[in-house]
């Protein structure tokens, strides 16, 4: 099956009827922008043209009909492996994904697509507690038994005395393996025998469901996913259902010709970016508050109820007690542009911040380094506020794909100020 790999924001896929290993067809296409219709996908964000499809701001895998498409970040010298390798990064240090970093030295990250790697991830946790033994709860079971076991269930057993029945109606406790958790990590098997191609993967995915040969298939709904509660008795599965229900609730189906089914595993640079910031910044300050909600922008006369939450990404306290606002932007700045291309909406929000802040007097835009700004970890931009010099708003930017040096940058940008 073709697999194509494109760069979020940076490059784009053809469109083209002739057959070709790297670009899509008219119907492909039309596969795809059925896909982002249906689910409610940002369109400003998968632009499908009559010539092109461009991806901003999501990363992640799609699987369409007759091929695959792989959304990677940008890194310099335009290195695959070393893409998957910074997504896979931010993805643990932000929480979407719960791995061991030993575990990436183990992947062939140049020729496994991310579906593959999430799929081989899940597999290897899931192997290794089935191991130590399958998960086995009490479940509620009603029967028509010779004997007393649990409880008399007198409603029904008057029921069945009326009608001359023999047999007595109970409700008891069996301690099986056919629940509600066995049957998300098998349909989450399920899902990965059905679209993965690694040997490895699917090797173990055969053994792992040969064990769960007694759990019921089942259809997973979002509801079933997020009422799941762990304890002392099933904790050790925890890790494995994080990237079950990763591989189940983003991997919404959707009909597709000839059918098949589409799905996706996608995520949003914007809330990766941020995320990742957040884990850098917490890692360094211990005084961090992620989305601050404490004020509204306007107050409406009369009812006294705020309008326009203010939100901003980070509230830093550093080491000479400064309060500082850093607000992520995952977006591309270039330092020929004027100003360099900060958008007005984001000056209107950081005026809202510094004005309703009385105790901070610096605001930070923060933008991902790419070779179009002349330099990371540096001031680009730096304005204040009319009759208020105090008052500064300060745009940098910092080289994600390298944390040991995104880490120092951002510890020289909160401490100078």
């Amino acid at each position: 099956m073709k697999h194509l790999v494109v760069t979020e924001c940076f490059d784009s896929i053809p469109i083209s009827e002739t057959m070709s290993h790297d670009s899509l067809t008219s119907a492909e296409a039309d596969e795809l922008a059925n896909y982002v219709s249906k689910h409610s996908l940002d369109e400003d964000g998968i632009i499908v043209t009559r010539y092109e499809v461009t991806f901003i701001n999501y990363v992640g895998f799609i699987q369409l009909h007759s091929c695959s498409i792989e959304i990677l970040p940008k890194v310099s010298g335009n290195d695959l492996r070393q893409s998957r390798r910074v997504l896979l990064r931010m993805l643990q240090r932000s929480g979407f994904l719960d791995f061991h970093e030993s575990q990436i030295s183990q992947l062939m990250l140049e020729k496994m697509s991310l579906f593959e790697i999430i799929a081989f991830l899940f597999t290897t946790k899931l192997a290794t507690e089935l191991r130590k033994g399958i998960y086995r709860s009490y479940q509620r079971e009603d029967g028509e038994l010779q004997l007393v076991r649990g409880k008399i269930d007198m409603n029904r057993q008057l029921r069945r005395e009326a009608m001359m029945k023999q047999g007595i109606s109970c409700s008891y406790d069996e301690f099986e393996i056919n629940n509600p958790l066995n049957q998300i990590l098998k349909a989450a098997l399920q899902l990965v025998m059905s679209r993965c191609t690694n040997p490895l993967t699917k090797k173990r995915t055969a053994s792992s469901l040969m064990l769960m040969d007694e759990v019921a298939s089942v259809t997973i709904n979002r509801d079933q996913l997020d009422r799941m509660l762990f304890d002392r008795t099933n904790f050790r599965f925890q890790e494995s259902f994080v990237l079950a229900k990763l591989l189940i609730s983003r991997s919404a189906p959707v009909s597709s010709p000839g059918g098949s089914r589409s799905s996706s595993i996608l995520f949003k640079m914007n809330d990766l970016f941020e995320s990742y910031i957040a884990y850098l910044t917490r890692k360094n300050w211990d005084q961090v508050t992620f989305k601050d909600r404490r004020y509204k922008l306007l107050v409406k006369e009369g009812s006294n109820r705020g309008v326009f939450q203010l939100e901003p990404d980070l509230l830093v306290v550093n080491q000479h007690r400064q309060q500082i606002i850093i607000d992520t932007k995952w977006k591309m700045i270039y330092s020929h542009r004027s100003r360099h291309g900060v958008k007005r909406e984001d000056f209107y929000q950081m005026y809202a911040y510094l004005t309703r802040y009385k105790e901070v007097n610096e605001v930070i835009l923060l933008y991902p380094y790419h070779d179009g700004i002349v330099s990371s970890g540096d001031c680009l931009e730096s304005w204040h506020l009319e009759e208020e010099s105090g008052k500064k708003l300060k745009v940098f930017s910092v080289t994600y794909e390298d944390e040991i040096k995104a880490e120092r940058e951002l510890h020289d940008i909160i401490e100078s100020l």
